[in-house]
């Protein structure tokens, strides 16, 4: 107890002295954490250092807990709480600071998975989804993905209802900034309707669904989702409303109302693509191709290029690629240039047929054992 008295004093005068410096600091802690001073005479001396760091101002006590951690790095098993409450400090300051990448990082070098206090499943996948939320406000989408996945292997059917909302939240943003934007709107979908969250948080996320499913490639499986967005009676209170209308009505996409829309997208959503465009402008063009492909049978590609207001080589890509990926039907005769529009049974007017055969043929069973009670229904139904 004399040892840890007269350390902790040697540390007071350390932080009170205005002659100090990060020098002697520095030396004081190779000092204690020599291995001739016993574990538990350190631990309660390092807790100490803790207590007096945290009372500095912001930009002197990061300076101070780096050099600690720094000192305590090789010894992390024997300091774990010391380390551990550092860290979660640090990412508080940078946090406080809008430093997202750098309290993401702190929050990381947490043992969660090596402690030796272990953690409850909770609370691990608590600090993943934290660190993950951190990295992605830090646009730090690779490390943020890694957390997420650590996460979803803590997640479970009896998971906490807001631990799991947390994590569908923070996978739709991860897939919004991988541009994958038809799988983040459909998420972002699904958690607007969530009733443990907010009305003007639920607002939002549909926001961010209808904004996602706009800018996603032109197709079946977008128009559908299109169509779910647009019967939202919510959707109306957007300034965007009338292009999601249109988008989903398959009519053409107005110059005035691209710009509009624009506006609303963020810097991630407003990328340029290897071929130049932006992702809004190849989205723009490609529904354009869709729509045009309900109208037009054949249509040359020069006229193609003048509709869509881009060269007509680029406009033959944009439809090859698309046909490529089976997103319309046709085929290209690159001779005479023309394109060759291919109209398929929509597959609602598949299943309609599917269930009138199977009522044929139910008609067919009873009319061969019961026929006078089969005739008679279908008089009694006019048929």
């Amino acid at each position: 107890e004399e040892t840890v008295h007269h350390c902790c004093t040697l540390v007071d005068s350390i932080f009170n002295s205005p002659d100090s410096s990060k020098s002697q600091f520095s030396e004081f802690l190779d000092a204690i954490l020599v291995d001739s001073i016993s574990v538990g005479v350190s631990r309660k001396v390092i807790s100490h250092v803790v207590v007096k760091i945290k009372t500095l101002p912001v930009d002197e006590c990061l300076i101070y807990c780096g050099i600690l951690t720094d000192a305590l790095k090789m010894r992390l098993m024997s300091f774990e709480d010391q380390v551990t409450e550092v860290n979660q400090h640090m990412a508080e300051l940078y946090e406080a600071q809008n430093n997202c990448p750098k309290a993401a990082f702190h929050l990381s070098q947490i043992p969660l998975e090596n402690s030796q206090k272990n953690y409850s499943k909770t609370y691990t996948t608590q600090m993943y989804l934290k660190i993950a939320h951190l990295y992605i406000e830090g646009r730090d989408v690779n490390q943020a993905e890694m957390y997420i996945n650590r996460a979803s292997l803590l997640i479970t059917s009896n998971t906490e209802p807001e631990l799991q909302v947390k994590y569908k939240l923070c996978y739709a943003k991860v897939l919004d900034f991988r541009k994958k934007f038809l799988e983040s709107a459909r998420r972002y979908l699904e958690l607007s309707l969530e009733p443990t969250l907010s009305l003007s948080e639920q607002n939002e996320l549909l926001r961010h669904a209808i904004l996602c499913a706009i800018i996603a490639p032109a197709g079946l499986h977008r128009s559908r989702l299109l169509s779910s967005l647009s019967k939202d009676e919510r959707s109306q209170q957007f300034i965007f409303h009338a292009m999601l209308k249109n988008t989903q009505l398959g009519h053409l996409i107005t110059h005035e109302q691209v710009n509009l829309f624009e506006k609303e997208l963020v810097e991630h959503q407003q990328a340029k693509l290897p071929n130049g465009m932006s992702i809004l402008e190849a989205a723009v063009m490609e529904h354009n191709v869709l729509a045009i492909s309900n109208i037009y049978k054949s249509i040359k590609i020069d006229n193609l290029a003048q509709l869509l207001r881009v060269p007509p080589l680029q406009a033959e890509t944009v439809v090859g690629k698309m046909i490529a990926e089976q997103r319309i039907s046709g085929h290209i005769d690159q001779i005479d240039q023309i394109i060759y529009f291919e109209v398929h049974t929509q597959p609602w007017d598949e299943h309609i047929s599917v269930i009138c055969n199977k009522v044929n043929n139910v008609i067919d069973v009873l009319t061969a054992h019961e026929p006078e009670f089969t005739k008679e229904r279908l008089q009694y139904y006019g048929c």
